[in-house]
Order: structure tokens, then C-alpha cells, then sequence
């Protein structure tokens, strides 16, 4: 007994430690206060560390390459020059290629020096020449395509051409000009051009970058209108806090806290408020992204999935605060756990960039309600889904655990009728959106149709259980295969079907993972229904 209680405080101890784990060498101080100066990039102004990171992580595959700062990486590229194109640092995985073009499967990263000497590779990109503007790139050639912009972006880091750092003299909203632009015109001012070429010579020679970097400041700063120091501060801290990344370790250690102990305990308590503390992180990076980006978390699957964590901690906390039940916490912080690793781990799927809002989409009220809400109800079914869990392993465990299991139906329940509100709420206001935005209420849209799936596939459940067709085991059966079609209506719909007029959701990648998820959910169900099934049997023989 004695060394259970040690054992759990050491793996408590742990969790507790892993927020402090280095994820990156230090970066030093010049390198620090450049990494504040702003670049117009993809229709905003970010602080260079934003437009490192995001660059770091399409070439690479990772933010902190080789585990180091992003911004001490991008400043290599550039003083590297025309010798980046040896560095192995193009990220290219898709095997099927990898043998067509006789690379070793194996091979995670090549150079562009690499890539450029395949024939093969030179035939593609002469076929891609070829399209005429507008056409779109032939999916058997996604992949290359993407590749051969990895190549040609990398070439514009090590030119300075993608250096968009030179204020407009008319407007913040102007087109800003990029260091290779300015170091080659005629009428550029002297004193911003001599800045520049220090600065390179600086980080080439890996001397005087203090004083380079100041001088390089101070001319682009008075080239023309600058932005506020204070919004480029507030992106560089978010970027390096991490906040999603350290609410998912707080969740993560309220779950074990959870699972060691019963409810009522100094250890239940401690767990509730590890994820009182993880929810206060999540919104506090939710604060911070919003501020950025000037807007709700409405664009993309990445902002999504981190949302859906969001309500599914709170319906919990809310839960488990009125009714001391543990279960609640258990499932949602589990949840949690996955999803924020998923959007922490898997940015070429999950893209974490702070875009702004098409021009379409920008002040619409009715869009901003609506995908908030009917992602919601996704969270709330996230939750049951989890209870749906729990309730499956407490009967494959057997029968004498009854108390419990009365209690986890309770949750089930109530989490299912709070999801059946919200997504039918979020379907008819996404109605509302229709009408506002394209002139029509309901139009059949993919996502419409698969909204409505899921809300059916719910509302059937709640049904069946009214009706007595079904019973607790059944509940909570369903409550996980029918999640199966919220998944479908949140990323299938987006990821797998691509069509549809909610095109500024779509996204490429992870197919695979989600099929064998799905055909894993489905397995499970089945082997638990047919475990009960036996022992039922048994019992009346």
C-alpha cells in the first residue's frame, strides 16, 4: 500500500514537471528583439517570430526544427544564401512518390540540390509550368506540387525575397516591400539598404548583430507608418507561452488525479482544480488568439478542435460542480487531452495560422453564432461519447458495479440532451446564416445534410431510451457509434468529401487516421455488445 502511494505521487510529480520541459535551444538577445519586428504576410501584420514559426513549419514539418527557435533557423537560411539549397531540411513523407521518383522510402527530409537532380522532378515541374492560370493542379500531382513551393519558398528565405519588412510610406494597409526587392532598386533610400546589407554581412560573419539589428529597426521603422509595438509583443507572447499546450498537461494530470482517487478526496479536489486551472489557460490562449486575430475562433479545423476541447472541459466543470459525480471530469479531460495534442502535434493537418476572415465572412454575426453553437453541441457529444467509454468498460468488468453505473448513465443522459439543444440550435441558426448570406434557408449543402444526420442520430437515441427500445447498455452503445456521424459532419464533410459552399473549412490530411479510428469505435462496440450478450446468457442458463 505504502509503495502504491509513493508511485502515484512520483507519476503526479512527473506531470507536474512536464510543462517545464525545454523545447527549444535559447535563442540570443539580437536574434530576441528581432524576432519582434513586423512582416506583412497573408493579408495581416504579424511579428517576425509568427512568420518564422509558420515558415519553419511548412518547410520542415516542425516549428522548433531540430529543436531550435524558429527565428534562429530562418536567420540561418538567410545567411546561408544560395548554400541553403545543400541543407536537408525539405520535408517530403508521401512514400508512393518517394518511389516513383527512386527516393529512399525511408527518408524523411531532403535538399533542394537533391530534389532539383531527379529527372523526374524536372518533368513535373515542366508539366506544372504548363497549366495556365486559373487551371487547377491535377490531384495525382497534389503532392509534388506542394513540394516543388517548399523548394521555391525555401529559395526566397535564403534571396530575402520573402522578407516582407518594409513599411509602405503611405498606409499600414499598402503592400510592403521585401529586403531582395529594396537591396535592388535604384531609388531605395541609402540609409535602409545600407541597414540591410549590415545586417546580412552581420549574421554571415556572426559579428556586431546587436548593433545591426538596431540600425536595421530604426530605418524600417522610419520608412513609414509602423505598427503598435504592443500588438506584435501580445502575438510573440502567445506564440511562446503555449497556452493550449500547457492546458492539455493540466488536463492530462487532473485525469490521473481523477482515476487515483474517489470523489470527495483531497486528490478529487486536487484533480478539479488542475482542470479549472487547464480551463483557465484554454481561455486565456482563446483571449489571446481572438485579440490577434481579431476575430471569434470560427475559420478552421484547428480553431475548432481546440473549441470543442473548451466546451467539453466546461460542461463538466459545470456538471461535476452540481453533482460530484468524477465521471464527468474523467471523460471530458481525456477528450481534451486528445484533442489538444492533436492540434499541438499535427500542424500540417491542423493548421494553427491566425488568418484573417475572407472578405465574405467578415461582421457576419449570424456565422459567428452559429458555428460557435453547433460546434458546442459538438463538444457536449464529445462528452457523452466519453461517458460512452466509461460505460462500456464498466460492463465489460461485470455486473457488480451497478451504483456506479446508474451514475454514469445519469451523466450520459444529461450530456446527450445538452448536445441535441446545441446542435439543433446551431443547425437553424446555420439556417438563419443560409438565408442572410445566400438567399435560402436549407439548400441540401453537404454540411447541412450531415448536420442534420447527426442531430437525428442523437434525437433517435433519446427516443429509443424514452420509448424503452434500448436501455442503459444500448445508450451508451449508441452514444459512441453515433459520434461516428458527428465526426463525419465536423471533419468528413471538410477533409474527406471537399464540397460544398462551406469551402473556407476545407482541408487536406489525416484520412487514414480517422477511418481506423472509427473502424476501432465500431469493433469496440461490437465485442463489448457481444461480452454482455454471453454473460447474459450464461447467467440465465
Amino acid at each position: 500500500m505504502r509503495f502504491l502511494t509513493m508511485s502515484r505521487w512520483i507519476l503526479l510529480l512527473c506531470l507536474l514537471l512536464a510543462p517545464l520541459a525545454v523545447w527549444a535551444e535559447e535563442a540570443p538577445d539580437w536574434a530576441n528583439r528581432f524576432r519582434f519586428l513586423a512582416v506583412q504576410q497573408g493579408g495581416r501584420l504579424k511579428p517576425f517570430d509568427t512568420f518564422a514559426l509558420e515558415t519553419v513549419r511548412y518547410i520542415t514539418g516542425k516549428a522548433e526544427f531540430e529543436k531550435r527557435d524558429p527565428v534562429v533557423t530562418m536567420l540561418d537560411w538567410y545567411a546561408l544564401g544560395d548554400k541553403v539549397a545543400e541543407l536537408k531540411v525539405i520535408e517530403f513523407r508521401n512514400k508512393d512518390w518517394h518511389k516513383k521518383l527512386g527516393l529512399p522510402v525511408d527518408q524523411r527530409y531532403f535538399s533542394a540540390n537533391e530534389l532539383n537532380a531527379n529527372p523526374e522532378v524536372v518533368k513535373i515541374r515542366e508539366e506544372l509550368h504548363r497549366l495556365k492560370p486559373g487551371d487547377k493542379v491535377p490531384n495525382r500531382l497534389t503532392a509534388m506540387n506542394e513540394l516543388l513551393s517548399k523548394m521555391g519558398y525555401l529559395e526566397l528565405i535564403s534571396k530575402g525575397a520573402a522578407w516582407t519588412m518594409v513599411p509602405s510610406p503611405e498606409s499600414l494597409a499598402s503592400p510592403w516591400a521585401n529586403f531582395y526587392e529594396v537591396q535592388n532598386a535604384e531609388n531605395a533610400p541609402a540609409e535602409l539598404k545600407g541597414s540591410i546589407e549590415q545586417f546580412h554581412t552581420a549574421i554571415v560573419s556572426k559579428s556586431g548583430q546587436d548593433k545591426a539589428v538596431n540600425e536595421l529597426a530604426a530605418a524600417l521603422q522610419a520608412v513609414g507608418p509602423y505598427p503598435d509595438g504592443t500588438a506584435l509583443a501580445q502575438e510573440v507572447h502567445y506564440n511562446q507561452f503555449h497556452p493550449f499546450r500547457k492546458a492539455w498537461m493540466l488536463y492530462l494530470f487532473s485525469l490521473v488525479c481523477l482515476f487515483l482517487t474517489t470523489r470527495g478526496t483531497s486528490l478529487y479536489w486536487l484533480g478539479v482544480a488542475g482542470a479549472a486551472g487547464g480551463w483557465a489557460l484554454h481561455a486565456y490562449g482563446f483571449y489571446l488568439r481572438c485579440s490577434i486575430g481579431g476575430r471569434p475562433p470560427v475559420t478552421n479545423m484547428y480553431e475548432s478542435v481546440i473549441w470543442v476541447a473548451f466546451g467539453a472541459i466546461t460542461f463538466a466543470l459545470i456538471f461535476e460542480l452540481l453533482y460530484r459525480q468524477r465521471s464527468y471530469l474523467m471523460a471530458a479531460c481525456t477528450g481534451a487531452v486528445i484533442c489538444l495534442t492533436l492540434a499541438d502535434q499535427l500542424p500540417a493537418v491542423l493548421d494553427p495560422s491566425i488568418r484573417p476572415l475572407m472578405p465574405v465572412l467578415r461582421s457576419n454575426f449570424w456565422l459567428t453564432i452559429h458555428v460557435l453553437t453547433i460546434t458546442l453541441g459538438y463538444a457536449a457529444f464529445l462528452l457523452s461519447m466519453g461517458l460512452g467509454h466509461m460505460v462500456l468498460w464498466k460492463h465489460l468488468q461485470g455486473p457488480d458495479q451497478k451504483e456506479e453505473l446508474n451514475a454514469l448513465h445519469v451523466a450520459l443522459y444529461k450530456a446527450i440532451q445538452v448536445g441535441v439543444v446545441l446542435l439543433a440550435a446551431g443547425t437553424l441558426l446555420g439556417g438563419v446564416w443560409a438565408n442572410y448570406s445566400w438567399g435560402r434557408f436549407w439548400g441540401w449543402d453537404p454540411k447541412e445534410v450531415w448536420a442534420l444526420i447527426a442531430l437525428l442520430g442523437y434525437l433517435a437515441i433519446l427516443h429509443a431510451r424514452f420509448t424503452h427500445w434500448i436501455g442503459a447498455f444500448g445508450i451508451a452503445a449508441w452514444s459512441v457509434l453515433a459520434f461516428q456521424g458527428v465526426l463525419m459532419a465536423w471533419y468528413g464533410v471538410n477533409f474527406v468529401l471537399g464540397a460544398g459552399l462551406h469551402s473556407y473549412g476545407f482541408g487536406t490530411g489525416g484520412g487514414q487516421y480517422v477511418a481506423v479510428y472509427s473502424a476501432l469505435e465500431v469493433l469496440f462496440v461490437a465485442f463489448t455488445a457481444w461480452r454482455v450478450k454471453g454473460r447474459q446468457q450464461r447467467d440465465l442458463a
